[in-house]
């Protein structure tokens, strides 16, 4: 009984671990995934100087363009503040030369192991930046 004791508490004491870790991997990888659309529609869309990212921070959130009408939960608990749109528009002499870029920056992992069961927010920024010349180039071929 006593050795099965010690036994079992390292191990639930390990698989408690290996479950927060999972979780914290698996909450990153939906956040690239999330971002990774978001950017993806971005660049398929016209660029709207009236919106801005409203429209792309809304996608990251809610999964659609428009904010809900009604209080929803956004993903992941995320903020507005969390998300950082960036575009940057063509030059004249680079008119090829327009990016969009969406970052999630102070992302809050929360852990339930009571040795750590505290909300960690993340150093690590999510980032994924994508050039708009494919949408150039569309419109230059009509």
């Amino acid at each position: 009984m006593v050795e099965a004791t010690l036994v079992l508490l390292v191990f639930f004491t390990m698989l408690l671990g290996v479950i927060d870790c999972g979780q914290v991997l698996f909450a990153h990888q939906s956040l690239v995934e999330r971002v990774r659309s978001a950017v993806r529609w971005g660049v398929v869309h016209p660029w709207n100087q009236e919106t801005g990212g409203d429209p792309i921070v809304n996608l990251v959130l809610y999964n659609q363009p428009e904010a809900p009408r009604a209080s929803a939960q956004t993903f992941l608990g995320l903020r507005p503040e969390n998300v950082v749109v960036r575009h940057q528009a063509p030059t004249a002499d680079r008119p090829d030369d327009e990016t969009l870029g969406v970052t999630i920056v102070n992302f809050r992992s929360q852990f339930f192991s009571p040795w750590i069961a505290q909300a960690v927010v993340s150093p690590r920024a999510v980032s994924i930046t994508s050039p708009m010349a494919a949408r150039t180039a569309a419109v230059n071929l009509k």
